[in-house]
């Protein structure tokens, strides 16, 4: 007899949880228009990807004019006094251009598709710095998880690289996000520590951030309180405006950096309460500006931003992150404008204010996108090459590759999509499975599960086809692991069949119900799936194998009764997870990692796969290197004499097989 359907509230709850968790810490963004500001609009739609690239082959650069660039507007004094906040969110390391890196050519203009890029932020901060009308003045504020998303986050740590560039664009203040804290307390100290010395006239700004008594590891982190990171700080601009800027970090934000622990958050609500006060009645400004890394409303659900506008009077903008959400136009709540500006560098929010009596009130705001109309400045992108430059004695030391490094060729678009199998996921599952093999050769991965959540970019051929190192990495770039170093760990262990079919189980019902992050991309098996039988009873049939060696002509035996154990891998975000999804359902839902023996995992470091046993210690294959290997993997193509990605990858395998 099946269960009946409906879904109990602790599976609702629980999934509900690692769904967000995934869609903030592993997600991707929201979806809207630009608007029009100040006489420039842009009819480009970011949230609907294109699925081809836009064919620039033939058209030559456009040289830079940078006295054009920078030409003065012709501006008429109208005595009004105006405040210019240009605001950036998520920008997750995305040092360089989005697309293909052989394609990003920020020093010329007309000739590339990719979008973003600091040195084009840069130039578009500089033009408005440079020609502010009279009577206005402008800040640049980034509202936190300014790391973890490219290669370049690996020189978060050491050299503080995202900040440091920061400054030298000239931003007041940045708060920390939930991927600064999944360095851990004392790793986001290291990252704030290289990046920003003592007197930079940049500072992080974490109002609500609480530190147990003389816990260690939380210790750097707590000195630079006061110093670096400021609880808020007023910036006189040359207007006489003065503004005072503090940060938050949201508690469903916290919620998604297990590595923030001992350090938790006070209530936002309370501590910004206490801010405002001492801002207004205290420090006497004339503009209060929020930097809150707690996100707006998603699926209906009233994000933290909106709850802190209705709940704390005073605050006149919140610069607002952690959602991705791409606006279309300012929220208001009360007297608070609340504004978002997408992800990765995509956009750059421009908000202007102006002065009515003792208050200030819009004017305009967009998100412009950041692309190939707009030149990279010179000195960011120098600061951007030479860190680029030293990706292969760092991150890549003893591969023989960097950054720019030429991995493979192809001639189509690998693309994720929402709630579905893709090209791009078949990908790297299979990538997962074959390069995790070559370290488990003597017990080969049968099995791989990896979640939309952790795929963070896609593939696309651009003009040459060319996928670089930075472009395979910047599909796959999160975590840490138990060695410190950048990317999560794979792990390798054992399940039933049992357990691999409710695995299947949640691409068929549980993931559509909550979140695309949760959606889990296979290799090593396909299965058949009725989207209208009962939750948790929509998977009919499994057959293990692949598209290259074929697949088993008999399905797999996924009852309970079956002993078999099967080898599979993943990486340990993933694991962690499915040690949750078992926790929560009270055993409704039971997956249990195991050893080749059947023996219960407990500690997920014991199933990490050590890729040099002969060395002392774990030798941790990272995630985003099995995508590097398998590209590698493949017989050159003639013409580019590059490893060419197989055509069979241009469409997905329909391993998901809807009924």
């Amino acid at each position: 007899m099946r269960a009946p359907t409906f879904v109990p509230t602790r599976i609702l709850v629980m999934i509900a949880a690692l769904g967000l968790a995934a869609a903030c810490s592993e997600g991707n963004g929201g979806t809207a228009q630009d608007t029009i500001d100040e006489g420039t609009a842009d009819a480009t739609d970011p949230g609907t990807p294109d699925t081809t690239t836009p064919d620039t082959a033939d058209t030559p650069p456009i040289p830079v004019d940078w006295d054009a660039f920078f030409a003065p507007t012709a501006w008429v004094d109208d005595g009004k006094t105006r405040v210019v906040i240009l605001h950036t969110n998520d920008l997750h390391s995305h040092l360089g251009g989005l697309g293909p890196q052989a394609d990003f050519t920020p020093g010329s203009i007309g000739d590339d598709a990719t979008i973003g890029g600091f040195a084009r932020i840069a130039a578009m901060i500089e033009r408005v710095r440079r020609d502010v009308r009279p009577g206005a003045d402008m800040l640049a504020l980034d509202a936190g998880d300014f790391t973890f998303g490219s290669a370049f986050s690996y020189l978060s740590r050491t050299e503080g690289i995202e900040l440091k560039i920061l400054a030298a664009m000239g931003y007041a203040g940045a708060t920390l996000g939930n991927h600064e804290m999944d360095w851990t307390p004392n790793g986001a100290a290291a990252v704030v520590s290289a990046g920003l010395p003592q007197d930079a006239s940049m500072k992080v700004l974490a109002s609500n951030l609480v530190f147990p008594d003389g816990d260690a590891e939380a210790a750097d982190l707590a000195a630079l309180m006061g110093k670096q990171v400021q609880p808020y700080r007023v910036v006189t601009l040359t207007n006489g405006v003065k503004v005072g800027l503090f940060g938050l970090l949201g508690t469903g934000a916290i919620k998604l950096s297990p590595h923030a622990a001992p350090v938790t958050v006070r209530d936002p609500n309370e501590a910004a309460a206490e801010v405002v006060n001492v801002l207004r009645t205290t420090e006497m400004v004339d503009l209060v500006v929020c930097l809150s890394h707690m996100g707006v409303a998603e699926n209906d659900v009233t994000g933290e931003d909106e709850k802190l506008a209705a709940a704390v009077t005073g605050i006149d903008v919140i610069v607002s992150g952690h959602t991705h959400t791409l606006m279309t136009e300012p929220l208001k709540v009360g007297n608070t404008l609340i504004v978002q500006a997408g992800q990765y560098g995509e956009h750059l929010g421009k908000l202007v204010l102006v002065r009515d009596g003792t208050t200030f009130g819009l004017e305009s705001w967009a998100a412009q996108t950041v692309d190939d109309t707009t030149p990279g400045l010179p000195e960011i992108t120098a600061l951007v090459t030479d860190a680029a430059g030293r990706m292969g004695d760092t991150m890549l030391k003893g591969t023989g590759r960097g950054y720019d490094t030429a991995v493979a060729t192809t001639g189509f678009d690998l693309l994720p999509a929402e709630f579905a199998e893709t090209n791009l996921g078949d990908f790297v599952a299979d990538a997962v499975r074959w390069t995790t093999t070559q370290y488990s050769a003597a017990d080969p991965i049968e099995v791989v599960f990896e979640a939309n959540g952790v795929i963070r970019d896609g593939l696309r051929k651009g003009r040459t086809g060319e996928l670089r190192v930075g472009d395979l990495v910047q599909v796959l770039p999160l975590g840490i692991g138990p060695d410190g170093e950048m990317g999560y760990p794979m792990l390798a262990f054992y399940l039933t069949a049992a357990e691999v079919r409710t695995a299947l189980e949640v691409i068929a019902g549980l993931a559509p119900i909550v979140a695309d992050s949760f959606y889990l991309q296979v290799s090593g098996l396909r299965f058949e799936f009725d989207p209208n039988a009962d939750l948790l009873f929509m998977v009919d049939n499994v057959w293990l194998g692949d598209e290259v060696n074929g697949f088993d002509t008999t399905p797999l035996d996924t009852s309970e009764t079956n002993p078999r154990l099967i080898r599979v891998a993943t990486n340990m975000y993933i694991a962690q997870m499915l040690g949750v999804l078992q926790d929560y359902t009270g055993g409704l839902v039971v997956i249990q990692m195991k050893d080749k023996d059947g023996n219960a995992i407990t500690d997920l470091e014991q199933a990490i796969l050590d890729i040099d046993p002969a060395k002392a210690g774990v030798q941790e294959l990272k995630l985003w290197r099995t995508l590097i290997e398998y590209a590698a993997s493949f017989p050159k193509d003639a013409g580019t004499g590059l490893p060419a990605i197989p055509a069979r990858y241009a469409a997905s395998q329909d391993r998901a097989h809807r009924k």
